[in-house]
């Protein structure tokens, strides 16, 4: 590309000659810019990070008219063969799910010999970005609503046969307008094909979120999306996760129940404990109420269901939106009990200061009120 708009104050920059991906400053009013990358009608503005086998970058689709985030799977990879047609089934199943709590797939194919997947930028920010030691805790109502959102959006793509295997709070977002989704459907499936059946997709994954199913047999169905929405359930209700350790394999291991004694624990060279299954305790999580006050005893015990060590004993999405929608029926109902309540007191109230005559002015003697001190002598008078 040989020019850039800058977004500071409009000025047209040349930049012909220069590395895309470079950072360089408006001459007109120093605001730092990064040089694209052309790639047919697709403008590959920033590199993000990598995933998998794929590079991520903001960017726009002039196809689409729409800022965007690009997976990038590059034609140069030796096993491009293999992994484009992987990515292209997911890709193609994927369009198909739309719903407003879900953030979509809206374009993909190849470009140069280049796969790519475009799904909308969207404003706002990931849970992940929101730190409860720093900001404070939710209301109890607000996490229920927040979440109660992201129940739709899986309940429907779980329908259509969907598993996202990585939810956490990083592929949760909250728009400007309060609009919840979840996203990253489509690399967080591509990589759990990627890894499928390989001790390394652990590591591929949030470790707090991951459930015990993958993290010890490396693989997972739909019951592994319930566990980790009970984990960023836990966490949005008390700040705390489920399930944590020392350290990152500690933490994964924590949620899989012993497979060997103690006593069979096994060393390294170095003398010092290789963590396994067998040599991490596990230790059920407390129920969120003992962590905070205020939770309905409702979400209490469906989060720790959600968070059962055997994925049968987990419900589903569909039963997860019923419970959600009967404690909010039950609060809407105690509403209007309540409401009503002090409607009738208040009309009651108001019908005893109607009906209650003014008792002085039906009598037309003295006021007894006013009778005098010494009353006069029968005797005398």
């Amino acid at each position: 590309m040989s020019q850039i708009v800058c977004r500071g104050c409009g000025s047209i920059m040349n930049a012909m000659g220069i590395e895309p991906f470079t950072l360089c400053n408006c001459s007109g009013c120093g605001t730092e810019l990064t040089v694209p990358f052309e790639l047919d009608y697709l403008t590959l503005e920033k590199p993000l990070y990598e995933k998998t086998i794929f590079t991520v970058y903001e960017g726009f689709d002039k196809s689409q008219n729409t800022s965007s985030m690009i997976f990038i799977l590059p034609s140069d990879n030796p096993e491009f063969k293999k992994f484009y047609k992987i990515a292209k089934e997911q890709a193609t199943f994927l369009a198909t799910l739309k719903h407003p709590n879900v953030c979509p797939i809206i374009n993909f194919g190849e470009i140069d010999g280049n796969f790519f997947v475009v799904e909308p930028r969207m404003d706002g920010f990931p849970l992940s970005d929101y730190s409860p030691e720093k900001l404070g805790l939710l209301e109890v109502e607000k996490v229920i609503d927040l979440l109660h959102s992201v129940a739709h959006g899986l309940a429907i793509s779980h329908h259509k046969e969907f598993v996202h295997h990585d939810l956490c709070p990083k592929n949760i977002h909250v728009d400007a307008r309060g609009i919840v989704r979840t996203k990253n459907f489509f690399i967080s499936r591509f990589t759990y094909d990627y890894f499928q059946g390989r001790e390394d997709i652990v590591s591929s994954v949030s470790s707090y979120s991951i459930s015990p199913e993958k993290a010890e047999s490396f693989v997972e169905d739909k019951r592994g999306d319930v566990f980790s929405f009970g984990v960023l359930f836990y966490y949005m209700l008390t700040g705390k996760y489920p399930f944590s350790g020392k350290n990152i394999m500690e933490t994964v291991y924590s949620r899989i129940k012993r497979k060997k004694s103690s006593q069979e624990q096994v060393f390294s060279n170095e003398k010092s404990p290789v963590l396994t299954a067998g040599t991490i305790d596990y230790v059920a999580p407390v129920p969120p109420s003992s962590l905070r006050d205020g939770v309905p005893e409702e979400i209490n015990t469906a989060v720790l269901e959600m968070l059962s060590y055997h994925p049968v004993q987990r419900p589903r999405f569909t039963e997860i939106l019923s419970m959600i929608n009967l404690y909010k029926a039950k609060g809407d109902r105690e509403k209007v009990f309540h409401f009503a309540q002090k409607e009738m007191v208040r009309e009651t109230i108001n019908t005893k200061t109607k009906v209650i005559p003014n008792m002085k002015s039906l009598y037309d003697g003295p006021d007894p009120k006013k009778e005098e001190k010494d009353p006069p002598d029968p005797w005398t008078s």
